[in-house]
């Protein structure tokens, strides 16, 4: 359950995107300072991605203060994959929307003895990602697709994004993930993501994918959720991937139609779990 103070909506009218402010170099400069002397007093806190990288993956309200946070997110996925056997120690994973390896750093451990992909559409986080995790079992790609929130590039070495993206062989992976990706995509991408998804995992691999859902969000408070674009429901119309939700029949018929045999959604506020098995 995340909490909002009662001038969270008044902030976002000035600030719509968080991740979209992370992106100015002042913001930048200044929230990687002011973090930074924040987590002097902590050793353990040294090996974090400066602060700008945290906030532009999602942070909430906290803008300078989230390094607990964004330790205890990474633990509590795994512990939450591992239990429900979505996958094992030794088991080939792709991430959606890696970020800065705000999930994948748990992967560094000695325990984990499978391979990791991580797909993402920021190569500023991506060349984070390169520099701080070993290349032999951890690997990382540029998507194709642009954003108007999470990419300050205008193009790329996709000038024109492919329609069918690939980002692994057919049939060689047991578990995608994203962690909040879907509610940051719009209908297109998230379909693609959705096609390939089915595509890359081997028979009876899992993908799940945590978004908003317009059943299950509470609304009128942090979220209104009152534009349309298409079947998604957008948060700001001038920037409508800082926030996408999605109807949950929606979302379960576009993974079935895409291939998958067993689809379900886990209720949950602020954001509902999509798990769909191949």
């Amino acid at each position: 359950m995340a909490f909002y103070s009662r001038y969270d909506r008044i902030f976002r009218k000035f600030v719509p995107s968080i991740a979209k402010a992370s992106y100015n170099p002042v913001v930048a400069t200044v929230g990687d300072v002011l973090s930074g002397v924040l987590a002097l007093p902590f050793p353990e806190l040294g090996d974090l991605p400066p602060n700008h990288l945290r906030i532009r993956i999602g942070a909430g309200n906290r803008i300078i203060n989230d390094h607990f946070m964004f330790i205890e997110t990474g633990s509590r996925c795994w512990l939450t994959f591992l239990s429900r056997q979505y996958c094992t120690s030794s088991s080939d994973v792709v991430e959606l929307g890696c970020g800065c390896g705000r999930v994948a750093r748990v992967l560094k451990q000695d325990w984990f003895e499978g391979t990791y992909l991580g797909v993402d559409i920021d190569s500023e986080m991506l060349e984070y990602c390169r520099r701080n995790f070993p290349g032999d079992r951890f690997r990382f790609v540029l998507s194709p697709h642009n954003s108007t929130t999470y990419s300050r590039r205008c193009h790329n070495e996709y000038p024109n994004p492919p329609y069918n993206f690939r980002f692994s062989d057919q049939d060689s992976k047991d578990f995608i993930y994203s962690i909040s990706l879907y509610s940051r995509l719009l209908e297109k991408e998230m379909t693609e993501y959705i096609r390939e998804s089915y595509r890359a995992l081997r028979e009876s691999g899992v993908m799940y994918m945590t978004f908003f859902c317009i059943d299950d969000v509470e609304l009128g408070r942090r979220w209104t959720f009152r534009h349309r674009h298409g079947n998604a429901y957008v948060e700001n119309a001038r920037f409508p991937e800082a926030a996408v939700a999605y109807k949950k029949a929606f979302l379960i018929g576009v993974a079935k139609t895409c291939g998958f045999r067993e689809v379900s959604v886990i209720p949950g506020n602020p954001q509902s779990e999509l798990i769909a098995r191949k």
